[in-house]
């Protein structure tokens, strides 16, 4: 049986393991255009800071020896009725049949329609989507002093803290009122917002970008009645799924893009899709998701290839848990925002602390804010939210399970967590903001 996996991001890489890890000798070709086998996006932003270089965020991991061909191109049609992919590669044009195709193209850039973006696109306006684009960066920032961030989702928040390490000057242009909209509720996004600005990091919120102002380079961005100085501009505006490859080919989409089953099947037969260029949904309530999240693409694309070697698995949807890192600050969450579960008909309510991670007497301490939120009638737990310096991600995963399981916010209340001084508190501040939104429902 010919398996032919379209995109080699995280949905790929672990189909392809998961094939391998059942039958080492399976026929598996592999369509990606990138110069090496793997990038690591989620390092660029790292890189950029020079936390990491930029040469480690792509590798090869010798396909050849695992007995998988490589095309290097980009799918450009597939056509169901033959079971073929056509590839466009350096050369020209390459056909390839499958029995079974996997469709993980992923994301691109979103580029919004702000004037004068044609003019200055890649010159002194760039994206942040690969290593060409820090590349791009990386040159630009050796001549350049203001700098503006388009977007204050986690990857621009990410830039922003790297362009400080340059510039003279960092401002973030948000159209929301609030940084990691739809991830954070609002006064918890305050909390990264006032970290950012003790790092002479600058925000105009309530304001699209409208305008790229300049003639030979950036020299300021529009938006609403401010003119931010700038010579250097990041668009952080969000991804959208690269669905290019299914045009003409029969296969349906949905919200956020290719419309998939749980058996992550599309319209078309023989043709399964997973990661970043599928639309997702909520593991909470089966609701659509727009989370484009690496470990959401890992689980699919491993599912996704259990049924293509009939394994039959289902996966059961996303609870959209991310962290990220900025400077020291570690900020984590998962499942519902309070608004997103009030639109979906839910009653929220929340507890929320900011304590001390170890006991007080205990050297080296450092603070964390927990909010969880629940369903007051139900007890159904809908998300969560962890800042601090550290110990965030890893009470968040411990949410993301209970979620993930359906256990209810009493269910998680009685929970034995580790304890030793050097690490935490007896009464873990994740204990204590259950208690406390408890106490609350009670009431």
């Amino acid at each position: 049986m010919r398996l032919v996996i379209c995109g080699f991001g995280s949905a790929g890489y672990s189909a392809l393991m998961t094939i391998k890890r059942f039958n080492p000798k399976a026929d598996v070709t592999i369509i990606d255009p990138k110069i090496k086998e793997l990038m690591h996006p989620c390092g660029l932003p790292y890189a950029l800071e020079n936390v990491v270089k930029m040469e480690d965020l792509t590798q090869d991991i010798d396909l050849l020896r695992m007995g998988v061909s490589r095309i290097k191109g980009r799918g450009e049609k597939i056509s169901p009725d033959d079971k073929t992919v056509t590839v466009k590669t350096e050369t020209g044009t390459e056909t390839v049949e499958y029995d079974k195709l996997l469709i993980a193209t992923g994301y691109k850039a979103l580029t919004p329609p702000i004037t004068g973006l044609d003019k200055h696109l890649n010159k002194s306006v760039y994206t942040l989507a690969d290593v060409n684009d820090l590349a791009r960066i990386t040159e630009k920032l050796k001549t350049s002093k203001k700098g503006a961030v388009i977007g204050a989702g986690a990857i621009g928040l990410e830039t922003a803290f790297a362009l400080k390490e340059y510039l003279e000057k960092v401002t973030v242009i948000e159209m929301q009122n609030q940084t990691l909209y739809g991830t954070l509720d609002r006064d918890m996004s305050s909390v990264v917002e006032e970290y950012l600005k003790d790092n002479s990091i600058e925000f105009i919120k309530e304001a699209a970008a409208e305008k790229f102002n300049g003639e030979s380079g950036l020299t300021s961005v529009s938006c609403g009645n401010s003119h931010v100085e700038a010579d250097i501009g990041i668009l952080a505006t969000g991804f959208a799924a690269n669905l290019a490859i299914i045009e003409n080919s029969g296969i349906k989409t949905g919200d956020s893009g290719i419309a998939v089953n749980s058996f992550l099947e599309t319209s078309v037969e023989n043709i399964y899709a997973a990661g970043d260029c599928i639309s997702g949904w909520w593991v909470i309530d089966k609701s659509p998701s727009k989370a484009k999240l690496a470990t959401s693409a890992y689980k699919q694309g491993s599912a996704a290839a259990m049924n293509m070697i009939g394994r039959k698995t289902e996966y059961q949807g996303s609870a959209g848990t991310f962290v990220t890192k900025i400077g020291n600050l570690e900020i984590a969450g998962t499942g519902f925002t309070t608004d997103a579960a009030k639109e979906r008909g839910y009653k929220p309510v929340a507890g929320k602390i900011t304590s001390h991670i170890m006991p007080e007497y205990f050297p080296d301490n450092s603070q964390i804010t927990i909010k969880i939120i629940f369903d007051s009638e139900s007890g159904k737990i809908l998300g969560a939210q962890a800042i601090g310096e550290k110990g965030a991600a890893e009470r968040i995963n411990i949410v993301s399970t209970a979620i993930e399981f359906n256990i209810s916010i009493e269910q998680l209340g009685r929970t034995e967590l580790a304890y030793c001084p050097a690490v935490s508190e007896v009464y873990d501040p994740l204990l204590r903001a259950i208690d406390f939104g408890l106490r609350r429902m009670k009431k």
